[in-house]
């Protein structure tokens, strides 16, 4: 649409477009380089810079800059200058139909003006940076304002035709291209928002089970952010949850839907339901969104102890099992995915993961490959996994044989459970915070279970090791974070398990409190504490029955 010819300010004249005047020989070579097919390669930043140097040998200015329309708040902004770098550095912002910038973007028409300290202008720094003329013409890309280009020169000047056509040329050449690495620039941008939200939505760090190793990989698409997640869970009574999914789309819309299945899948599973009854709640609650949106998933709780693994999976692709050199696919029952269908039911199978095997959970993204079966796909992948000796391997040759170096169209996300046996010895470095406690005792059961430890014995053990842990965390530090440390050995039958803090401990603070020490000398032979400087020592022994 025609732009209406704006009320000019003093000092300010509109040049009128004419096709009769010709540009000077010289000129219009230098007008050539801004088809050069290299501008194209260059991110908007280092587009502009190189386009406004050209502009000035061209025309044989002192300044250029460029302005670009942010059309939220309808004014434009310097985005990049020549001999009037301030203009960027200070972030000025010109509002439409107001100053010399102004009235060139509102009415979509060349102005010059001779002499800048008797006219009409915005932007203060034209006239402390000495500026005496100034010559400047719309960007526009088919019929849409982009910002404006402008020229000016130290000395008065006057801007003529001539000058006129090289700019308006200049402009029409560049506007394009402007536009475009602008417009790549803002993708760019929401890719790295997107890829930094999914990154800070997925698990930082996973957790340290006895009899268990967790691996996981994450990589966002090279063109685009997508909802793939996975999460490894600490669960009541020492369990392990394992989960997986795949939001259907791309972007930050994806991602961020990503986040809120996690979430609520990870608060249902804390509950401590089994994997079929979590699922079908976080189907209710994707159903719940109103989007129109739709997910596969898979979660499984391990149990260290007997090594059963229980799976549900809503339309996932099936788990692989790794065990003695070779992979295979678990076989799942098929259910619909999370927010197809109301009150879906999710069956749960149930499997024993031995001693060494490796169970990996994976996303379409790792093996499906436009115009190649899916299957070939999950053929290789069993093919690269075959040798893996832990989950980390898994993950590792995943990753290393079937992301190609060019990076991938989907995003993907992989993890990876390993039962593993108990370790000989036991060392741990825990938060100090009470919820910990529950962790401890599971992981300590398991252990002395491992070592032959009878029930009696493992009872009284467990209840001697939680009253020490118990007071590192009470009495050894003040408010705020902190660690302590806890390890166990066997050796010949007997036990000694240490519980370390860093703290110094405080008095009891209310009555009945302190009698920590005698349920501890109770349980065990011999309880010793040892203070020091750099913290206490509360070291226990006793000989295992059942040995």
């Amino acid at each position: 649409m025609e732009a209406r010819r704006p009320q000019l300010g003093a000092g300010q004249t509109v040049l009128e477009s004419t096709h009769e005047v010709v540009a000077p020989a010289e000129q219009l070579r230098a007008l050539h380089q801004l088809s050069d097919a290299a501008l194209s390669e260059l991110g908007l930043d280092e587009l502009l810079e190189e386009l406004l140097d050209r502009v000035r040998d061209a025309l044989g200015v002192d300044t250029a800059a460029i302005l670009l329309l942010d059309r939220a708040s309808n004014e434009l902004v310097a985005r990049a200058a020549r001999g009037i770098e301030e203009e960027v550095e200070q972030g000025v912002r010109v509002p439409l139909a107001t100053g010399f910038a102004g009235r060139i973007a509102a009415g979509r028409v060349p102005i010059f003006i001779r002499d800048v300290g008797h006219a009409d202008i915005w932007n203060p720094i034209l006239r402390q940076k000495g500026i005496a003329s100034l010559l400047g013409v719309p960007l526009i890309v088919e019929g849409d304002l982009v910002g404006v280009l402008h020229v000016g020169s130290l000395t008065p000047r006057t801007f003529d035709q001539r000058d006129l056509v090289v700019l308006e040329l200049a402009a029409a050449r560049a506007a394009p291209g402007i536009e475009r690495a602008r417009l790549y620039s803002e993708l760019e941008r929401e890719r790295e928002v997107a890829v930094a939200l999914q990154r800070n939505l997925l698990p930082g760090r996973l957790p340290e089970v006895v009899g268990v190793r967790t691996a996981a990989r994450y990589l966002p698409a090279r063109a685009a952010v997508g909802g793939d997640w996975y999460d490894v869970i600490e669960l009541p009574r020492g369990l392990l949850g394992i989960a997986i999914g795949d939001v259907v789309g791309h972007g930050v819309k994806a991602a961020a839907l990503m986040g809120r299945l996690r979430t609520a899948l990870h608060a249902y599973a804390l509950e401590g339901i089994g994997p079929g009854r979590t699922l079908e709640l976080v189907d209710r609650f994707v159903m719940s969104i109103g989007e129109d949106t739709m997910a596969t998933a898979a979660y499984g709780v391990f149990d260290p102890g007997s090594g059963k693994l229980t799976l549900a999976t809503a339309a996932h692709l099936p788990p692989v099992l790794i065990s003695g050199g070779r992979a295979t696919l678990v076989d799942v029952t098929p259910a619909a995915p999370l927010g197809a269908f109301p009150y879906t039911n999710y069956r749960e199978q149930e499997f024993e993961l031995s001693v060494g095997e490796v169970l990996m959970l994976y996303t379409d993204g790792l093996i499906e490959r436009r115009g190649e079966p899916l299957s070939d796909g999950m053929s290789e992948l069993l093919r690269v996994v075959s040798g893996a000796g832990s989950a980390e391997e898994a993950c590792a040759q995943a990753m290393a044989s079937l992301v190609p170096p060019e990076g991938l169209e989907d995003d993907l996300a992989v993890v990876a459970v390993e039962n593993v046996a108990a370790p000989d010895e036991l060392r741990l470095e825990l938060p100090a915070t009470p919820a910990v406690l529950s962790r401890v005792r599971h992981i300590l059961r398991r252990w002395l279970q491992t070592k032959g430890a009878d029930e009696v014995a493992v009872t009284e053990v467990v209840l001697a090791v939680n009253e020490a842990c118990a007071n590192a965390i009470e009495h050894a530090y003040p408010p705020g974070p902190a660690r302590f440390e806890l390890s166990a050995r066997e050796a010949d039958g007997e036990l000694t398990i240490a519980v370390r803090d860093r703290g110094k401990w405080r008095e009891p603070q209310e009555p009945g409190q302190g009698h920590g020490s005698g349920i501890m000398s109770a349980a065990m032979t011999d309880v010793r504490v040892n203070q020091s400087d750099e913290g206490t020592e509360v070291l226990m022994r006793r000989m295992l029955a059942g040995r």
